[in-house]
């Protein structure tokens, strides 16, 4: 993910992210009473994928989606995961996918410049998330996300969250800092929005458990 080298960023899979989402997952039920998954971007991906599968998130009490990713916006993204995709790919787009840094704080914590062949992994996850089954997802979850995302399909997140099988809600959010509406808490590209989104996941995770507690 961002943070690292753009060598490091190819070496991901979605084999290797599953495995790091389930040791998250069993820490996070040692050392704490409730797991409540946090999911951005293609971490929402792998989440929504995961309360689809037996065994793949258990113990967990609630997931909150940013800007979940369950379809690249880009024209052609759909190319990535046909046979000779990454061929494709770099043909079109070259061999390296980079971007202009919009602050100091972005150009220190995101990768702004990895392989082309990175971005499969991505959208075969992405793929797997959309196509899950998740109207037998039990899981209680809030999808936070911008009809303005610039980067992934927010109409596929509105149709995953009219798909979902536990409760859920949807917290559409307008004025952004991020130009591109994905990023859209933090302090690297939308420190406005970040102490209302965060009020708002708190509120409604305690109000999941006192209806819990209530059962």
């Amino acid at each position: 993910g961002h943070g690292q080298d753009g060598v490091a960023m190819a070496q991901g899979s979605v084999n290797a992210w599953i495995n790091d989402y389930e040791e998250a997952l069993a820490i996070g039920r040692e050392i704490g009473d409730k797991v409540i998954v946090i999911g951005t971007s293609t971490g929402g991906s792998l989440a929504a994928w995961a309360a689809t599968q037996p065994g793949a998130s258990d113990g967990v009490a609630a997931i909150a989606f940013i800007s979940p990713n369950f379809g690249v916006k880009a024209s052609g993204a759909e190319l990535l995961t046909m046979p000779w995709g990454r061929q494709i790919a770099e043909l079109v787009g070259g061999k390296e996918r980079s971007f202009p840094a919009r602050n100091a704080l972005h150009e220190k914590f995101w990768t702004t410049k990895y392989p082309m062949k990175a971005v499969l992994p991505m959208a075969a996850l992405t793929e797997l998330a959309y196509t899950a089954p998740v109207e037998k997802a039990k899981i209680p979850a809030l999808f936070i996300f911008s009809d303005s995302d610039k980067v992934v399909r927010p109409d596929r997140t509105r149709e995953i969250a009219g798909r979902w099988g536990g409760p859920h809600e949807l917290v559409p959010v307008d004025d952004t800092g991020d130009p591109d509406n994905h990023v859209i808490a933090g302090d690297v590209l939308s420190p406005q929005t970040t102490r209302f989104l965060t009020e708002r996941i708190v509120v409604w995770v305690k109000a999941l458990m006192q209806q819990q507690s209530g059962q």
